[in-house]
């Protein structure tokens, strides 16, 4: 008897509905591209439940005739292609014809449409890939597509989503990168009947900018325009107090749609690896316009990634786009207010190179007043100098050693040291006596602590140390309720985008079980009061944003800890006093587990009297 059965239709699309629809926030992302597709100009999301129970995309879009309504639900049934050859050359965010269909399998479906052409609109029901009603209804222009019980035939992928609040953070995150890609269409989220955020559709990218991220990043951003053969990139980068200790403010597009790159990602970090401080990443909404046959984006059912033809093309676009916005337009903003504001002593110490305090005539030079022209000439202001041609910048690394250098976020590569010979060297682990009993010798390169203990030199990695000990006393205050509270003298404001102040809500007893004090203060900004003062010294907006990072299920996990605690330990390239390497090595010989950090990297290493004398030629 065969084996080999052939699939029913309702398995096979339950099947491959979960490499499109994983959440909420995939059908939220799904219709909201079609919408925008349609030519819609005004979106609005509601969603109840973080959209597990209800999901309503309304939009003004061309709408759908009345044959199609019901074929756009059948596989691969799409209107974007027509042939294969037509993948080389995608220019819309849909094009594999199986958003409706996966979508359909899986939930409770209807959709209302009515084109401006047309007297009546269409409506269609669909439940798990069973067609319910098909009928003439009165509708306005555009199309209204309403979601249901999510999951509801298939338990395996429901039992797997996160709470209400945290599946509502996914899809303000979704509809966010969608706004911004999108200034010309106005987005509008509403969740359990509260309005989360809204665009106003003008055209303008900062105008977004400053709807999501708040008046602090907009004000701190510059404008990226470069063009370089086929390629133009545009958008937003930051600075001053738009730098980040995470990557997610950093958004790239590529021809409208949000990707993730590699590429993108190295070249951005070439271009401020002189601009910012380590570990600091700056906001950026970048968008890159590139020929349709260069790029492509058939990678993936979810579309998140991409390739590229000319990766090299794409590497100096940004690089030379980025930088000559940081540098270039950076320092004309500058003069652009010196020459705005009156000029006195504080202005003229900042102005520029061709303007000093001798080329004002004092009033003693004046000529008297008999030899005064009747129409006296005053001193000219400086022009404004002409912006200059794009320069050719200096050369680039290989991309391959830039893509290389990408942080993963969570712990940089140990960098490979050649050597002739290989050291013998012994990691310690739980050796508390070593900290109180050993030498304290210094510091070498800001980063490691030296040991002498017995016959073995300790190399000791202050932030991986410091990084154990604040992991212990976070978890600590974590489970504990006696956690030492510092109030803030002055409370701390922090603005958040919409899809971290919904994580934020729904983890808030996290933050408080700590010995945070938060308050909501409206319009998605927090008011911080009061921390742990184990974290009293660390910078508290970093450590908020770390913890927002990844939103889990109930509370936080051990990978939220590590990351708060890294943000909250000593960095590598400081240097510390004698005092400050006695408290920190007395602090680490008090702890269970004090070999490793938390990410599993050793704390100190030993290389042995007898290795240094070999290495010297002094034995054999």
């Amino acid at each position: 008897m065969s084996k080999i059965i052939v699939l029913d239709e309702l398995t096979a699309c339950q099947i491959a509905a979960g490499e499109v629809i994983e959440r909420p926030a995939s059908v939220v992302k799904e219709l909201a591209e079609n919408s925008i597709d349609a030519g819609a100009t005004n979106i609005s999301v509601e969603i109840r439940s973080g959209g597990i129970k209800y999901i309503r995309i309304t939009d003004n879009g061309c709408g759908f005739e009345t044959d199609d309504a019901v074929i756009a639900f059948d596989k691969h049934a799409t209107s974007k292609i027509k042939s294969g050859e037509d993948l080389s050359s995608v220019a819309t965010l849909g094009f594999r014809g199986e958003a409706l269909a996966s979508i359909a399998s899986v939930a409770d479906v209807e959709l209302l449409s009515k084109t401006r052409d047309s007297q009546t609109g269409v409506y269609v029901h669909i439940k798990g890939c069973d067609l319910i009603e098909n009928a003439e209804r009165g509708a306005a222009d555009g199309t209204t597509i309403t979601v249901r019980d999510l999951f509801y035939n298939t338990p395996a992928r429901y039992k797997f989503l996160k709470k209400d609040s945290t599946e509502a953070s996914y899809v303000a995150d979704v509809l966010q990168k969608l706004a911004i890609a999108n200034p010309n269409i106005a987005f509008k989220l509403i969740s359990n009947g509260n309005e989360i955020f809204r665009t106003p559709g003008n055209g303008e990218l900062k105008s977004v900018i400053f709807s999501i991220f708040g008046k602090e990043t907009a004000a701190s951003v510059l404008p990226v325009d470069y063009q370089s053969d086929n390629y133009r990139i545009t958008g937003f980068t930051g600075v001053k107090d738009a730098v980040f200790s995470n990557r997610t403010r950093q958004l790239f597009y590529v021809n409208g749609r949000c990707v993730k790159s590699k590429t993108i990602t190295a070249a951005l970090d070439e271009a401020y690896k002189t601009v910012t401080m380590k570990n600091k990443f700056p906001f950026s909404v970048l968008l890159i316009e590139a020929p349709y046959t260069k790029v492509d984006v058939n990678v993936h059912p979810t579309k998140a990634e991409v390739r590229f033809s000319e990766e090299n093309s794409i590497y100096r676009l940004v690089y030379h786009g980025v930088t000559n916005a940081v540098l270039y337009d950076n320092k004309v903003s500058a003069v652009k207010t010196e020459i705005s504001e009156p000029v006195t002593a504080s202005v003229i110490k900042f102005a520029p190179q061709n303007i000093t305090i001798h080329e004002m005539p004092s009033r003693r030079e004046f000529p008297p007043v008999s030899q005064i022209p009747e129409v006296p000439q005053m001193p000219e202001l400086p022009q404004k100098p002409e912006k200059p041609e794009l320069r050719e910048l200096p050369e680039l690394p290989p991309i391959w050693e830039s893509m290389a250098m990408v942080e993963e976020e969570k712990i940089e590569p140990v960098e490979k040291i050649e050597q002739t010979e290989k050291i013998e060297q012994t990691v310690l682990y739980n050796s508390t006596s070593v900290y109180t009993d050993g030498v304290v010798i210094g510091q070498v390169f800001d980063t490691y602590i030296i040991l002498q203990y017995g016959k073995e030199m300790v190399l000791i990695d202050q932030h991986a140390a410091h990084e154990r000990i604040k992991y212990e006393e976070i978890k600590n205050a974590v489970n504990s309720d006696t956690g030492a509270v510092s109030p803030m003298l002055v409370p701390i404001s922090l603005q958040l985008s919409p899809a971290e102040h919904t994580a934020f809500a729904a983890n808030a007893d996290f933050f408080e079980a700590m010995g945070f004090e938060i308050d909501d203060f409206g319009g998605n900004t927090v008011l911080i009061r009061a921390v742990p003062t184990i974290l009293a010294e660390s910078n508290i907006e970093d450590v908020i944003l770390s913890g927002l990072q990844n939103k889990k299920t109930t509370g936080y996990s051990d990978e939220e800890i590590y990351t708060m605690a890294c943000k909250a330990a000593v960095k590598a390239n400081k240097k510390l006093s004698d005092f400050e390497i006695k408290e920190l090595l007395n602090q680490l010989a008090k702890l269970e587990n004090s070999g490793t950090c938390p990410h599993g990297r050793p704390i100190c290493v030993t290389i042995t009297e007898h290795e240094l004398e070999r290495r010297f030629k002094r034995c054999l």
